[in-house]
């Protein structure tokens, strides 16, 4: 039977450099975690339309589930990438600068991109996270592109 891994292709050998293994090694565990949780799904029984607590209260668990799934989803990616960067010898080497990452920035944060100065710029202009929550959008908004004032005034404040 085919793992996940396997699935996903990532179960290749691939030469590691020496200086980058112990990443690997964190990133292939932080792979493991982040794919356990991403295949279990919480089961949700039934919703009682007599009692509107109840159905609401599960409605908000259920839209929570939803929202960490997402979540995990963009972990698992942001992830995955890193060990790729590792595989194709470009961890460790800034996407922005093109310059070495800090040493204790990898440590904390092994998947991360950006050196400490390139993201600290990204912020600065607004584009600090590759991967961030997906907006609340109510159901009826259209996928036209129109928006309204309140939408307007926001993506204004962003920019």
């Amino acid at each position: 039977m085919a793992t996940a891994a396997d699935i996903l292709g990532v179960n290749g050998k691939h030469k590691i450099p020496a200086r980058w293994s112990k990443h690997y090694q964190r990133l292939c565990a932080e792979r493991g975690r982040l794919l356990e949780r991403d295949s279990s799904s919480p089961e949700t029984p039934g919703i009682k339309l007599d009692d509107l607590a109840e159905a609401a209260a599960e409605e908000s668990q259920q839209c929570m589930s939803l929202v960490e799934k997402k979540v995990t989803q963009a972990s698992l990616t942001e992830v995955l990438d890193a060990i790729r960067r590792i595989e194709r010898g470009t961890y460790g080497t800034c996407e922005l600068s093109g310059q070495p990452i800090e040493a204790s920035r990898l440590n904390a944060i092994p998947w991360t991109r950006y050196s400490l100065e390139a993201q600290k710029k990204l912020e600065k202009a607004g584009c600090g996270h590759r991967c961030t929550l997906p907006a609340l959008e109510g159901v009826s908004k259209s996928d036209g592109g129109e928006t309204g004032p309140e939408e307007e005034t926001e993506q204004k404040e962003a920019a």
